[in-house]
C-alpha cells in the first residue's frame, strides 16, 4: 500500500479542517483548531503557500468521492484568491500580519467595542479571547448584580484578572465607576485569595480610553490594594495574535508584568513583551 507524503497528510488536515467549519479556512482557522505543522513551517519544509492549499488539494484528491463535500467548497482560483483576502477584516492599527492570526469567532472585537447595542457580544468576546490566551476563564457579564464581567484565572501563576468590558462609542473615561469596581473588588477578593490566588488585579478593556485619571485609579488601590489597568480592544488582539502565532513562547507568568504598573497598558509595553517571549 503507497504510503501517504507528507504533503499528502498535510492536504488531508486541511480538508477535514474545511468539512468541520464549512467554508474554506484561514490562517487562524489553522491555528486555533491547533494543525500541525505551522503555516510558516509548511512554507519553508514543504514550498507549499496557503493559497495553493485548494488547488494542490484538488490535484490530488479530485478523483476521489470521499471529499465531494470539501471539493464544492473549491471555487476557480481567481475567486479564491479575492475570497481569502475579504475573509481577514482590516483593522486600522494592526497589520496583515497579525490579523491572518486571529481567529474568525472574535474578528469582530474591536467593532462590537465600540457599539454599545453589542455590549453583550462584547463582553463575551473579551473572555473568550483571554481563554484563548491560556487562562481559565468564568462568565458573568449583564444581569448578575454587581460583578465584573469575567475572572480570568491561572492556578499556575497563582493571579487572577477581574475583568470588565466597556462598549463604548467615545473613550472610555474611568472615575465614573469607581464606587462598582470597589465593591466587585472586595466581594470576590477574598474569596480568590483564599482559593490560591496571591495576586488580584483590575483590568477595564474598551475602544480607547480618555485621559487616565491617576486620582481614580488610586482611590480603587487604597480601597482594595489592588492595581488598576485599561487595555483597548485593538491591542488585546495583538496580544492573541502573537499567542496564536508563537504559543511554545507565551508566558502568562510574563503576562502578569502588564497588570502590575497601574494605567494604560500601551503598545509599547505590549512589544516588549512579546519581544522577551519570543526570545525565551
Amino acid at each position: 500500500m503507497k504510503q501517504k507524503s507528507d504533503i499528502e497528510e498535510i492536504l488531508i488536515q486541511w480538508a477535514n479542517l474545511t468539512r468541520t467549519i464549512g467554508k474554506l479556512p484561514v490562517y487562524a482557522d489553522w491555528t486555533f483548531y491547533n494543525c500541525k505543522p505551522s503555516i510558516d513551517g509548511i512554507n519553508r519544509s514543504d514550498n507549499l503557500k496557503w493559497v495553493d492549499f485548494p488547488y494542490k488539494f484538488l490535484e490530488l484528491f479530485s478523483d476521489k468521492d470521499e471529499w465531494k463535500d470539501v471539493i464544492v467548497l473549491i471555487p476557480n482560483r481567481s475567486t479564491n484568491e479575492i475570497s481569502i483576502s475579504k475573509a481577514i477584516p482590516k483593522i486600522d492599527g494592526l497589520t496583515y500580519e497579525i490579523l491572518k492570526f486571529i481567529p474568525p469567532v472574535v474578528q469582530d472585537l474591536v467593532d462590537h467595542s465600540s457599539n454599545k447595542e453589542k455590549a453583550l457580544e462584547f463582553e463575551k468576546g473579551v473572555n473568550l479571547v483571554f481563554q484563548m490566551l491560556g487562562f481559565e476563564v468564568t462568565d458573568y457579564g449583564q444581569g448578575t448584580g454587581r460583578n465584573p464581567d469575567g475572572i480570568a484565572k491561572t492556578s499556575q501563576h497563582n493571579y487572577a484578572i477581574l475583568i470588565d468590558a466597556k462598549s463604548r462609542t467615545e473613550n472610555y473615561k474611568i472615575g465614573t465607576d469607581d464606587r462598582t469596581f470597589i465593591e466587585y473588588i472586595n466581594k470576590f477578593s477574598e474569596p480568590l485569595k483564599k482559593s490560591g490566588f496571591k495576586n488580584i488585579y483590575l483590568l477595564i478593556v474598551s475602544s480607547g480610553f480618555d485621559l487616565v485619571s491617576a486620582t481614580a485609579i488610586k482611590n480603587i488601590k487604597i480601597e482594595t490594594q489592588v492595581s488598576t489597568t485599561l487595555l483597548t480592544s485593538k491591542l488585546l488582539l495583538k496580544l492573541l495574535s502573537n499567542k496564536i502565532k508563537t504559543s511554545k513562547h507565551f508566558d502568562l507568568k510574563l503576562f502578569q508584568e502588564l497588570l502590575i504598573e497601574d494605567g494604560e497598558i500601551t503598545e509599547k509595553k505590549i512589544d516588549k513583551l512579546m519581544e522577551r517571549q519570543n526570545k525565551s
